[in-house]
């Protein structure tokens, strides 16, 4: 007599549990023990902080990616426009920065050489003031790592790990580059681009498609299917914790920034400009959002009220400008 759903269950959880600590002990693993005394691998910027660097600005940030140096590097901008800073110097792309709740850290992504000489994506980080550049992880993965986000006390990471190229969530402990899943019990890959709400307690991500947004508890408990909303993507909880902003393709549209309330389950667009509106960030105060728009020819930031209103577009390049973070 076939089993029933919860002994089906059971038996999954435990399956998966073997495979999970089987793969764990294996050195390829994302989740496998991190080697404490490994000496830093090559990726460190010759200089480890600027006086203009140091010196430049406070208050309200946005750091962004740029292709204005020929590459992908890290700048930080006031929201106004102004005040603008060049963080990082690497060859290649940093893309996916975040700041600390506190804003002391930074967080970023960037590519590394494996032992095998392949090429993955991996989770950098720095001081806000540009120093303390290193790998969150002592020895390279021959998994791709990305899309991070901080826990409230710092200690932790939530980060996308990609296997057999799809993706599942992992928590990363800061302290010693270790791993461990975020949800045991569900199985496969089951999404993208992870972010913290401000008690720790919750992530939000995109499903495995990246055709609906999901949240779960910290622990892998609680899931549930919060937007069935084809492509979704960039999801960020609001500094109060009470509403998403998210990028989403309207039916028969392009990208545009939407915002769930989690509160009275509503769901509010904010952007009609016939263009990709994407990638969507909280200011510190949650009454402002910022965002990537390509309505003038070229990926650019923009600002503009969290409730909708007038867009102010803060960068004017001839480069792609990507992937904003405001600062908390």
């Amino acid at each position: 007599m076939p089993a029933s759903r919860s002994q089906s269950a059971v038996l999954r959880t435990a399956l998966l549990a073997v495979a999970l600590v089987a793969a764990a002990c294996n050195d390829d693993s994302p989740v496998a023990p991190v080697a404490p005394d490994a000496a830093e691998p090559l990726g460190v910027e010759a200089t480890d902080g600027t006086p203009e660097l140091l010196t430049a600005g406070s208050g309200a940030r946005i750091l962004f990616t740029s292709a204005r140096t020929g590459g992908g590097d890290l700048y930080r901008i006031a929201s106004n426009g102004t005040g603008l800073v060049r963080m990082t110097s690497f060859s290649g792309r940093d893309v996916t920065s975040v700041w600390s709740r506190d804003n002391q850290h930074i967080a970023f992504v960037r590519s590394r050489l494996d032992a095998s000489n392949v090429a993955h994506q991996d989770i950098y980080l720095m001081n806000a003031d540009g120093t303390g550049k290193h790998w969150a992880r002592s020895l390279p993965s021959s998994f791709d790592i990305t899309r991070p986000s901080w826990s409230k006390d710092g200690t932790r990471i939530v980060a996308t790990v990609y296997i057999g190229g799809a993706g599942r969530l992992a928590l990363m402990d800061v302290a010693t580059g270790n791993m461990t899943y975020v949800n045991l019990a569900m199985g496969g890959p089951i999404g993208y681009g992870p972010d913290w709400d401000p008690t720790s307690q919750r992530i939000v991500y995109s499903g495995a498609l990246g055709d609906t947004l999901h949240m779960i508890n910290a622990d892998g408990t609680g899931h549930k299917v919060i937007l069935p909303q084809k492509h979704v993507s960039d999801a960020h909880f609001s500094p109060d914790g009470k509403r998403i902003a998210v990028g989403y393709v309207p039916p028969g549209e392009s990208w545009d920034i939407g915002v769930k309330n989690l509160v009275d389950g509503t769901f509010k667009r904010l952007t009609w400009s016939g263009y990709l509106d994407f990638s969507p960030t909280w200011s510190g105060d949650g009454s402002k959002l910022a965002f990537v728009s390509n309505r003038s020819g070229k990926n650019q930031i923009f600002v503009m009220p969290s409730a909708g209103g007038t867009q102010v577009r803060i960068t004017d390049n001839t480069v792609d400008e990507n992937m904003p973070a405001w600062s908390h």
